[in-house]
């Protein structure tokens, strides 16, 4: 179907170019025509006459005409095919009524030409992460929480996520775009941030590490969900600890071994 649409448009452009280079040719050939003979116009004494400015030929508007009509037809039709790709869903916009209810799925889909448009969006799965503290080889959001203690603890965090292909007419009129950028990454930072200040620091680290990221599972799938993204899982990859309480920790789980 999408080799078919540009099958059409061809068509369309290419009978739409005739019109115009038949209407350009014929004024062309009238004009060199009228050039010539008056080069050579002479009356019965010898006399050079100007000739008349009219064109030698008419130039062929009606089927000029024809060809611009028919060029309508293959352009609107070729203009009226959406195709959906794999791993994509789309939303009918229209210029009139906005967002339109409904959901177009993988495939061929037909929208009025010149008043819907269709906003594409990735339904396949997706991964938001955080870094634990700044890395150059590395992109992302860098994420910083409080312990109870008030220490900063710096936490590589990964959410994966996907739309609800049912919701995304809602997403389109509701959310900021980007989602991920706008919506997953001011959720999860904030999340993380409410919750770490109930928890001492060595708690986040070892002993209560799976508990808070169980809580904070919980509150970002269901904080995402309202909005239409379903959340699939959430992942503490690391966490860094201020240096100089690393350090201090580290004896400290040293002494307890040895003891």
């Amino acid at each position: 179907m999408l080799v078919l649409k540009w099958l059409l448009m061809i068509l369309g452009v290419g009978l739409f170019g005739s019109a115009g280079a038949l209407v350009i040719y014929d004024i062309y050939l009238s004009a060199q025509l009228r050039r010539l003979l008056g080069r050579n116009a002479t009356d019965e004494s010898g006399t050079q006459v100007t000739p008349s400015r009219r064109p030698f030929g008419p130039v062929r508007w009606r089927l000029a005409q024809r060809l611009a009509i028919a060029s309508i037809l293959p352009l609107l039709v070729a203009s009226s095919i959406v195709v959906i790709p794999d791993g994509s869903a789309g939303v009918r916009i229209s210029q009139i009524w906005a967002a339109r209810p409904g959901t177009l799925y993988p495939g061929v889909h037909f929208a009025t030409p010149f008043i819907d448009s269709v906003a594409l969006y990735d339904t396949r799965e997706q991964v938001y992460s955080t870094l634990a503290w700044e890395n150059p080889k590395q992109k992302g959001d860098v994420l910083t929480v409080q312990a109870r203690e008030g220490l900063n603890i710096g936490l590589a965090v990964s959410v994966r996520y996907r739309l609800d292909p049912h919701r995304l007419d809602t997403i389109h009129a509701n959310l900021p775009q980007p989602v991920d950028e706008e919506v997953v990454a001011p959720v999860v930072s904030t999340i993380y941030r409410q919750l770490a200040p109930n928890y001492v620091t060595r708690e986040i680290f070892a002993l209560k590490r799976e508990e808070l990221r169980t809580k904070t599972a919980e509150a970002i799938t269901a904080r995402l969900a309202t909005d239409g993204i379903l959340v699939r899982e959430v992942l503490l990859r690391d966490i860094r600890l201020p240096e100089e309480y690393a350090k201090g920790l580290e004896g400290l789980l040293l002494k307890e071994q040895e003891n």
